[in-house]
């Protein structure tokens, strides 16, 4: 027997304590580098190697990102669980 859910559980920014810095979005449905970075308190360079990752500091990618011109845009959900993931981490 596996215990499997019929939905997926998603993470909404009400969720957190303390609440997100964030108060909108520049991109709706998405976070840009600078607002995550900022949300994390760590370099936009920091979030950019989070991304592509850096193989001289051993970095591994692991945020998924999609790339519109320039500029790196993390989906919604991914931005979230990686926030939630980064603060209980720190607890």
């Amino acid at each position: 027997m596996t215990l499997t859910l019929s939905q997926a559980i998603e993470i909404k920014p009400e969720d957190f304590e303390p609440p997100l810095k964030r108060k909108g979005a520049a991109v709706p449905g998405y976070w840009t580098v600078e607002e995550l970075a900022e949300e994390l308190g760590v370099s936009t360079r920091y979030v950019h190697y989070l991304i592509t990752g850096n193989p001289k500091t051993r970095i591994k990618a692991r945020l998924k990102a999609y790339r519109a011109s320039s500029v790196y845009l993390i989906a919604d959900a991914d931005a979230l669980e990686y926030i939630k993931d980064v603060r209980s981490s720190k607890k």
